[in-house]
Protein backbone atom coordinates (compact mmCIF):
# COMPACT_ATOMS: atom_id res chain seq x y z
CA UNK A 1 0.00 0.00 0.00
CA UNK A 2 1.14 3.34 -0.88
CA UNK A 3 2.50 5.94 1.92
CA UNK A 4 -0.41 8.21 0.64
CA UNK A 5 -2.76 5.21 1.11
CA UNK A 6 -1.67 4.25 4.70
CA UNK A 7 -2.15 8.51 6.01
CA UNK A 8 -5.37 8.38 4.64
CA UNK A 9 -6.49 5.19 7.18
CA UNK A 10 -4.83 7.10 9.82
CA UNK A 11 -6.51 10.00 9.72
CA UNK A 12 -9.93 8.63 8.93
CA UNK A 13 -9.78 6.67 12.15
CA UNK A 14 -8.22 9.77 14.08
CA UNK A 15 -10.73 11.57 12.99
CA UNK A 16 -13.99 9.38 11.92
CA UNK A 17 -16.68 10.52 10.33
CA UNK A 18 -20.14 11.72 11.94
CA UNK A 19 -22.18 8.85 11.18
CA UNK A 20 -23.19 6.88 7.91
CA UNK A 21 -26.50 8.84 7.79
CA UNK A 22 -24.68 12.32 7.67
CA UNK A 23 -25.74 12.83 4.33
CA UNK A 24 -23.05 13.09 1.36
CA UNK A 25 -24.18 12.16 -2.48
CA UNK A 26 -22.30 8.94 -2.06
CA UNK A 27 -24.78 7.56 0.49
CA UNK A 28 -27.98 8.15 -1.77
CA UNK A 29 -26.38 6.98 -4.56
CA UNK A 30 -26.05 3.80 -2.40
CA UNK A 31 -29.77 4.11 -0.93
CA UNK A 32 -31.66 4.43 -4.31
CA UNK A 33 -33.92 1.46 -5.68
CA UNK A 34 -34.08 -0.15 -1.92
CA UNK A 35 -37.51 0.08 -0.54
CA UNK A 36 -38.64 2.94 1.74
CA UNK A 37 -41.58 3.31 4.00
CA UNK A 38 -44.60 4.75 2.58
CA UNK A 39 -48.20 5.27 4.00
CA UNK A 40 -48.90 2.10 1.58
CA UNK A 41 -47.69 -0.19 3.88
CA UNK A 42 -50.39 0.74 6.44
CA UNK A 43 -53.43 -0.78 7.20
CA UNK A 44 -56.80 1.04 6.58
CA UNK A 45 -59.63 0.87 8.89
CA UNK A 46 -61.59 -2.53 8.03
CA UNK A 47 -58.89 -4.48 6.70
CA UNK A 48 -58.55 -6.41 9.25
CA UNK A 49 -61.61 -7.45 11.64
CA UNK A 50 -61.45 -4.95 14.67
CA UNK A 51 -59.17 -2.74 13.42
CA UNK A 52 -59.45 0.99 12.91
CA UNK A 53 -57.27 3.50 11.89
CA UNK A 54 -57.30 6.72 14.51
CA UNK A 55 -54.39 8.70 12.83
CA UNK A 56 -53.08 9.50 9.77
CA UNK A 57 -49.64 8.40 8.72
CA UNK A 58 -47.21 10.48 10.38
CA UNK A 59 -43.01 11.07 9.48
CA UNK A 60 -40.39 11.30 11.48
CA UNK A 61 -36.82 12.19 10.45
CA UNK A 62 -34.13 14.59 10.99
CA UNK A 63 -34.54 17.00 13.70
CA UNK A 64 -38.36 15.97 14.04
CA UNK A 65 -37.35 12.39 14.51
CA UNK A 66 -34.84 13.47 17.77
CA UNK A 67 -37.31 16.05 19.44
CA UNK A 68 -39.98 13.13 19.57
CA UNK A 69 -37.76 10.28 20.13
CA UNK A 70 -35.45 11.94 22.11
CA UNK A 71 -32.47 9.75 23.57
CA UNK A 72 -34.46 6.47 23.30
CA UNK A 73 -33.97 7.03 19.36
CA UNK A 74 -30.43 7.60 19.19
CA UNK A 75 -29.79 3.60 18.50
CA UNK A 76 -31.92 3.67 15.49
CA UNK A 77 -30.05 6.62 13.81
CA UNK A 78 -26.83 4.60 14.66
CA UNK A 79 -27.60 2.07 13.41
CA UNK A 80 -28.76 4.01 9.96
CA UNK A 81 -32.41 5.24 10.01
CA UNK A 82 -33.44 6.70 7.15
CA UNK A 83 -36.92 7.66 8.28
CA UNK A 84 -39.58 6.28 9.93
CA UNK A 85 -43.83 5.86 9.53
CA UNK A 86 -46.20 6.20 12.51
CA UNK A 87 -49.66 5.68 13.09
CA UNK A 88 -52.14 4.64 15.77
CA UNK A 89 -54.99 2.55 15.65
CA UNK A 90 -57.48 0.78 17.78
CA UNK A 91 -57.87 -3.10 17.59
CA UNK A 92 -58.84 -5.87 19.73
CA UNK A 93 -62.28 -6.70 21.59
CA UNK A 94 -60.83 -3.90 24.33
CA UNK A 95 -60.43 -0.88 21.33
CA UNK A 96 -57.53 -0.42 22.76
CA UNK A 97 -54.51 1.37 21.51
CA UNK A 98 -52.20 -0.06 18.82
CA UNK A 99 -49.52 1.74 17.46
CA UNK A 100 -47.28 0.73 14.39
CA UNK A 101 -44.12 2.26 13.04
CA UNK A 102 -42.37 1.16 10.39
CA UNK A 103 -38.81 2.60 9.88
CA UNK A 104 -36.35 2.81 6.57
CA UNK A 105 -33.12 1.72 7.30
CA UNK A 106 -29.66 2.43 5.33
CA UNK A 107 -29.11 -1.59 4.52
CA UNK A 108 -31.42 -4.98 5.46
CA UNK A 109 -28.03 -5.23 7.50
CA UNK A 110 -29.27 -1.72 9.12
CA UNK A 111 -32.36 -3.40 9.73
CA UNK A 112 -31.10 -6.42 10.72
CA UNK A 113 -28.85 -5.19 13.78
CA UNK A 114 -31.96 -3.10 14.68
CA UNK A 115 -34.23 -6.14 15.09
CA UNK A 116 -31.22 -8.07 17.02
CA UNK A 117 -30.73 -4.87 19.65
CA UNK A 118 -34.63 -5.44 20.45
CA UNK A 119 -34.13 -8.78 20.73
CA UNK A 120 -31.17 -8.87 23.17
CA UNK A 121 -31.26 -5.23 24.54
CA UNK A 122 -34.74 -4.43 25.09
CA UNK A 123 -36.87 -8.57 25.21
CA UNK A 124 -33.23 -10.11 26.66
CA UNK A 125 -33.80 -12.65 24.37
CA UNK A 126 -36.82 -13.61 26.03
CA UNK A 127 -39.05 -12.93 23.38
CA UNK A 128 -40.99 -16.06 21.36
CA UNK A 129 -40.02 -16.20 17.58
CA UNK A 130 -42.83 -15.35 14.85
CA UNK A 131 -42.95 -16.93 11.20
CA UNK A 132 -43.12 -12.56 10.07
CA UNK A 133 -40.50 -11.71 8.04
CA UNK A 134 -36.84 -12.51 7.76
CA UNK A 135 -37.04 -12.64 12.02
CA UNK A 136 -39.39 -11.99 14.14
CA UNK A 137 -40.39 -11.89 17.64
CA UNK A 138 -43.55 -11.67 19.75
CA UNK A 139 -42.33 -10.11 23.87
CA UNK A 140 -43.91 -13.28 25.50
CA UNK A 141 -43.19 -11.44 28.94
CA UNK A 142 -45.51 -9.28 28.57
CA UNK A 143 -48.35 -11.27 27.19
CA UNK A 144 -47.47 -10.85 23.22
CA UNK A 145 -47.90 -6.80 23.34
CA UNK A 146 -44.78 -5.76 21.50
CA UNK A 147 -43.70 -7.23 18.08
CA UNK A 148 -40.59 -6.78 16.16
CA UNK A 149 -39.58 -7.48 13.06
CA UNK A 150 -37.82 -6.91 9.77
CA UNK A 151 -37.84 -7.31 6.05
CA UNK A 152 -35.71 -6.55 3.15
CA UNK A 153 -34.28 -2.68 5.10
CA UNK A 154 -37.60 -1.78 6.74
CA UNK A 155 -37.92 -2.60 10.01
CA UNK A 156 -41.34 -3.04 12.12
CA UNK A 157 -42.62 -2.37 15.24
CA UNK A 158 -46.26 -3.75 16.38
CA UNK A 159 -47.21 -1.97 20.02
CA UNK A 160 -50.10 -2.56 22.00
CA UNK A 161 -51.09 -0.65 24.92
CA UNK A 162 -54.67 -1.43 25.65
CA UNK A 163 -56.65 -3.40 28.13
CA UNK A 164 -56.75 -7.19 28.25
CA UNK A 165 -57.44 -9.43 26.03
CA UNK A 166 -54.42 -8.80 24.19
CA UNK A 167 -55.12 -8.96 20.47
CA UNK A 168 -53.22 -11.03 17.90
CA UNK A 169 -50.13 -8.82 16.51
CA UNK A 170 -49.30 -11.14 13.78
CA UNK A 171 -52.04 -10.75 11.19
CA UNK A 172 -51.57 -6.78 11.51
CA UNK A 173 -47.52 -7.60 11.21
CA UNK A 174 -48.03 -10.05 8.31
CA UNK A 175 -50.29 -7.20 6.42
CA UNK A 176 -47.12 -5.03 6.51
CA UNK A 177 -45.28 -7.95 5.49
CA UNK A 178 -47.27 -8.63 2.34
CA UNK A 179 -46.67 -4.95 1.12
CA UNK A 180 -42.93 -5.16 1.53
CA UNK A 181 -40.72 -6.12 -1.42
CA UNK A 182 -37.55 -8.10 -1.10
CA UNK A 183 -36.42 -11.36 -0.04
CA UNK A 184 -37.25 -12.45 3.31
CA UNK A 185 -35.85 -16.27 3.54
CA UNK A 186 -32.61 -15.80 5.16
CA UNK A 187 -30.71 -13.43 7.45
CA UNK A 188 -27.56 -11.63 6.01
CA UNK A 189 -24.48 -13.49 5.96
CA UNK A 190 -22.92 -12.44 8.98
CA UNK A 191 -25.38 -14.18 11.70
CA UNK A 192 -25.29 -17.43 9.91
CA UNK A 193 -21.54 -17.13 9.81
CA UNK A 194 -21.08 -16.49 13.76
CA UNK A 195 -23.78 -19.40 14.62
CA UNK A 196 -20.50 -21.50 15.93
CA UNK A 197 -19.67 -23.60 19.13
CA UNK A 198 -18.15 -21.45 21.70
CA UNK A 199 -20.04 -17.98 20.70
CA UNK A 200 -22.95 -16.86 23.61
CA UNK A 201 -26.28 -16.72 20.76
CA UNK A 202 -28.02 -14.67 23.35
CA UNK A 203 -25.19 -11.92 23.10
CA UNK A 204 -25.56 -11.91 18.75
CA UNK A 205 -25.78 -8.85 17.46
CA UNK A 206 -24.43 -5.96 14.92
CA UNK A 207 -21.90 -3.08 15.87
CA UNK A 208 -24.11 0.13 16.23
CA UNK A 209 -21.47 1.92 13.33
CA UNK A 210 -18.34 1.32 11.77
CA UNK A 211 -16.21 -1.92 13.82
CA UNK A 212 -13.85 -0.40 16.24
CA UNK A 213 -14.87 3.07 15.20
CA UNK A 214 -12.75 2.82 12.10
CA UNK A 215 -14.32 4.05 8.74
CA UNK A 216 -12.65 1.61 6.47
CA UNK A 217 -13.91 -1.52 8.91
CA UNK A 218 -17.76 -1.49 8.03
CA UNK A 219 -20.34 -2.79 10.68
CA UNK A 220 -19.77 -6.58 11.76
CA UNK A 221 -22.09 -9.36 13.49
CA UNK A 222 -20.64 -9.81 16.52
CA UNK A 223 -20.86 -11.56 19.72
CA UNK A 224 -19.35 -12.98 23.15
CA UNK A 225 -17.30 -15.87 22.75
CA UNK A 226 -16.36 -17.63 25.95
CA UNK A 227 -14.19 -20.12 23.84
CA UNK A 228 -11.73 -17.24 23.72
CA UNK A 229 -11.01 -18.30 27.23
CA UNK A 230 -11.73 -13.99 28.70
CA UNK A 231 -14.55 -13.09 30.31
CA UNK A 232 -13.87 -10.22 27.14
CA UNK A 233 -13.42 -12.29 24.56
CA UNK A 234 -15.30 -11.10 21.32
CA UNK A 235 -16.00 -12.72 17.25
CA UNK A 236 -16.56 -10.40 14.67
CA UNK A 237 -17.45 -11.11 11.09
CA UNK A 238 -17.98 -8.36 8.52
CA UNK A 239 -19.17 -9.75 4.94
CA UNK A 240 -18.50 -8.53 1.94
CA UNK A 241 -19.99 -8.87 -1.60
CA UNK A 242 -17.34 -11.24 -2.38
CA UNK A 243 -13.48 -12.37 -1.55
CA UNK A 244 -12.08 -9.62 -3.18
CA UNK A 245 -13.68 -7.25 -1.04
CA UNK A 246 -13.15 -8.65 1.79
CA UNK A 247 -9.72 -9.15 1.56
CA UNK A 248 -9.04 -5.59 1.02
CA UNK A 249 -10.67 -4.70 4.78
CA UNK A 250 -8.07 -7.37 6.06
CA UNK A 251 -5.16 -5.55 4.47
CA UNK A 252 -6.61 -2.28 5.54
CA UNK A 253 -6.79 -3.35 9.39
CA UNK A 254 -3.23 -5.52 8.88
CA UNK A 255 -1.74 -1.84 7.36
CA UNK A 256 -3.17 0.00 10.41
CA UNK A 257 -1.70 -2.20 13.12
CA UNK A 258 1.30 -2.71 11.45
CA UNK A 259 1.98 1.18 12.00
CA UNK A 260 -0.12 1.62 15.71
CA UNK A 261 0.13 -1.95 16.90
CA UNK A 262 2.28 -4.19 18.46
CA UNK A 263 3.62 -7.24 18.18
CA UNK A 264 2.73 -7.46 14.66
CA UNK A 265 2.66 -10.91 12.96
CA UNK A 266 1.19 -12.70 9.70
CA UNK A 267 1.70 -16.39 9.71
CA UNK A 268 -0.22 -18.73 7.49
CA UNK A 269 -1.79 -21.99 7.75
CA UNK A 270 -1.88 -24.15 4.64
CA UNK A 271 -2.77 -21.97 2.22
CA UNK A 272 -4.98 -20.01 4.90
CA UNK A 273 -3.11 -16.38 6.49
CA UNK A 274 -3.80 -15.06 9.37
CA UNK A 275 -2.50 -11.77 11.31
CA UNK A 276 -2.21 -11.35 14.92
CA UNK A 277 -1.25 -8.13 16.80
CA UNK A 278 -2.32 -5.97 20.04
CA UNK A 279 -4.23 -3.51 18.53
CA UNK A 280 -4.09 -0.08 20.59
CA UNK A 281 -7.42 0.29 21.55
CA UNK A 282 -9.17 -3.08 21.32
CA UNK A 283 -6.10 -5.49 22.71
CA UNK A 284 -4.73 -8.81 21.45
CA UNK A 285 -6.80 -9.70 18.31
CA UNK A 286 -6.08 -12.39 15.38
CA UNK A 287 -7.98 -12.03 12.30
CA UNK A 288 -7.96 -13.30 8.67
CA UNK A 289 -10.15 -13.37 5.64
CA UNK A 290 -12.03 -16.33 4.27
CA UNK A 291 -14.20 -16.38 0.76
CA UNK A 292 -16.78 -13.02 1.74
CA UNK A 293 -15.68 -12.31 5.44
CA UNK A 294 -13.54 -11.15 7.62
CA UNK A 295 -13.06 -12.72 10.91
CA UNK A 296 -11.72 -11.23 14.27
CA UNK A 297 -11.22 -12.52 17.41
CA UNK A 298 -10.75 -9.96 19.93
CA UNK A 299 -9.12 -10.10 23.37
CA UNK A 300 -9.20 -13.95 23.58
CA UNK A 301 -6.57 -15.70 26.54
CA UNK A 302 -4.20 -16.50 24.14
CA UNK A 303 -3.62 -16.23 20.34
CA UNK A 304 -4.22 -20.13 19.87
CA UNK A 305 -8.19 -19.72 21.31
CA UNK A 306 -8.57 -17.04 18.78
CA UNK A 307 -7.38 -18.77 15.62
CA UNK A 308 -9.68 -21.65 16.69
CA UNK A 309 -12.28 -19.79 16.93
CA UNK A 310 -11.98 -18.28 13.11
CA UNK A 311 -11.13 -21.62 12.14
CA UNK A 312 -15.08 -22.79 13.83
CA UNK A 313 -16.30 -19.95 12.11
CA UNK A 314 -14.77 -20.75 8.44
CA UNK A 315 -16.05 -24.23 8.68
CA UNK A 316 -19.64 -23.07 9.79
CA UNK A 317 -19.45 -20.60 6.07
CA UNK A 318 -18.81 -23.91 4.43
CA UNK A 319 -21.68 -25.52 6.33
CA UNK A 320 -24.05 -23.60 5.20
CA UNK A 321 -22.71 -23.05 1.43
CA UNK A 322 -21.86 -19.37 2.32
CA UNK A 323 -19.02 -17.16 0.54
CA UNK A 324 -19.00 -15.66 -2.89
CA UNK A 325 -15.65 -15.72 -4.30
Amino acid sequence: MRKTSILVLILATVFPAVAPEAGAAGFFARFRGRDAAGAAMFPESGDLPGLKRTSKVLSYKGETFQKHYGAAGNRYLQYGMRNLLAAEYEYGEAHGMLTLEVATMESAMSAAGLFHYHRGGVLKNTGREVPVGVEGVLDAKRDGRNLYFYKSNIFVKVIYSGEAPVPDLTAVARMVESKISGRSEERPDGFRYIDVPGVNRDTVGLTPGFTFNMTFMPPAVWASAPAGGSTASDLFVITRRNYKDAAQIYRDYASYLRLTGQNFTEFSRGRQKFTQAVDPQQGRVIFAAYKNAVIIAARPDGYDKGEALIEQVMRRIDEVGGGRG
